[in-house]
């Protein structure tokens, strides 16, 4: 009921529209996914040509219906291959992308055209497909926190690919006689050729399908990631905290917010510029981070202003997990024109009370922040300082302490 010359001319139709499709659609992607991009869609343009001329067989001259469309559709598939494996980072060298191609013009130069024999020029050149398929599925099937279910849809198009090649060479391998000719009928001819017009059209859904699912994952990262240093922005970290705060309340367990702010550092950004600015600032970040526990939240609230959020935590645990976070940003090697900088924070620390919510621990802590800054700077003030009294004014780095607080 099918005739296999159809099929393969819907196969070279449906390459060449998917193909047009994808250059114009995939255009406008992010320059990341570029090199991943333009070898799929190689893949897809080298398929058209390739089946166009299958689909001649016995009408044009034998070498080019063999060797040349043979040669393109490894090629094709090459691409194929090599454009999933760079999306998941995972790319091809050249041995394992050129030698499939080059074996493949070999089988159909011996057995396709010089000395033809069709069960061995189908048997080794459904084998070569079989091998690129898997070396496709192994990437896109292997766990990872990015893989989506995208990439396990463009795996199950290779997958049975490869589950249909196989059948074909077992099938070619014992079947009585020998093909007279690639466009010959059988029902496994039709079976690979059907699937063969259908997978790469459902392929490319698949991979388009990867590509937004990757674009809407970093779409999300910006949405909630400080861009300059990699932590929680301002909304993220005040939608955690309010979080964390809302359990310590129910659960009636303790809390501490940690207002970080980086000393002189408008000096830093007048002095070597803004870029060695923000270069202090993700060192800053750096530390804080590889500091904290776990369970401890960590945001960019604006500026050189960070805010540490400690879950479980009272004013003493509090005080010396600041400690530990002024030390680390103090022993912090940053150097410039062959010159040390060297980086200081002032830390406000506040502990949660009845009805406290994320914008009056912040307040509290940002005073707290103040009352450090007026004391030397470079040190932790907490509830209990605030407590004791006025706080002694002090000069460091050769500057008189501020008088005025910057607004936030």
């Amino acid at each position: 009921m099918f005739d296999v010359r159809t099929e393969i001319a819907i196969a070279a139709v449906l390459s060449a529209v998917t193909g047009a499709s994808l250059l114009y659609v995939l255009r406008d992607y992010p320059v990341q996914l570029a090199p991943s991009i333009r070898r799929w869609t190689a893949g897809v343009l080298l398929q058209a040509p390739a089946w166009s001329l299958y689909s001649l067989q016995n009408i044009a001259p034998l070498w080019l219906t063999t060797v040349g469309a043979g040669t393109l559709l490894a090629w094709a598939m090459a691409n194929h291959c090599q454009g999933v494996r760079l999306f998941v980072g995972r790319p091809l060298g050249p041995l394992r992308f050129w030698g499939p191609v080059a074996v493949a013009a070999l089988v159909e130069l011996v057995f396709g055209f010089l000395a033809p024999d069709g069960r061995l020029n189908v048997v080794l050149f459904s084998s070569i497909f079989v091998v690129q398929a898997i070396w496709a599925s192994v990437a896109l099937f292997r766990p990872s926190p990015l893989r989506d279910r995208s990439h396990l849809l463009t795996g199950a198009m290779f997958t049975t690919l490869a589950v249909v090649m196989t059948m074909r060479i077992v099938y070619e391998a014992l079947r009585h006689g020998s093909l007279p000719s690639l466009v010959a009928d059988s029902p496994m001819q039709v079976l690979v050729f059907a699937l063969s017009a259908a997978a790469s059209s459902a392929a490319s859904l698949g991979f388009v399908l990867m590509c937004n699912d990757r674009l809407n994952r970093e779409l999300e990262w910006y949405a909630t990631i400080d861009a300059l240093t990699g932590i929680n922005n301002r909304r993220t970290l005040g939608e955690q905290a309010a979080f964390a705060i809302a359990a310590a309340h129910r659960l009636r367990r303790p809390l501490c917010l940690l207002l970080v702010d980086a000393d002189h550092f408008k000096r830093v950004n007048d002095v070597y510029g803004h870029a060695a600015g923000d270069e202090a600032l993700q060192m800053i970040a750096a530390a804080l981070q590889s500091t904290l526990r776990g369970g401890d939240l960590l945001g960019r609230l604006g500026g050189e202003e960070f805010v540490v959020v400690l879950p479980d935590a009272e004013e003493t645990a509090g005080r010396a997990t600041a400690e530990r976070l002024r030390l680390a940003v103090e022993n912090i090697e940053f150097a410039l024109q062959h010159r040390r900088i060297e980086l200081r924070v002032s830390i406000g620390l506040a502990v949660i009370d009845d009805n406290d919510d994320f914008n009056e621990l912040l307040r509290r802590a940002d005073q707290a922040m103040y009352a450090a800054k007026r004391a030397g700077r470079n040190r932790v003030c907490g509830p209990s300082d605030l407590t004791q009294g006025p706080v002694v004014v002090t000069a460091n780095f050769g500057e008189p302490a501020d008088r005025e607080r910057r607004p936030l």
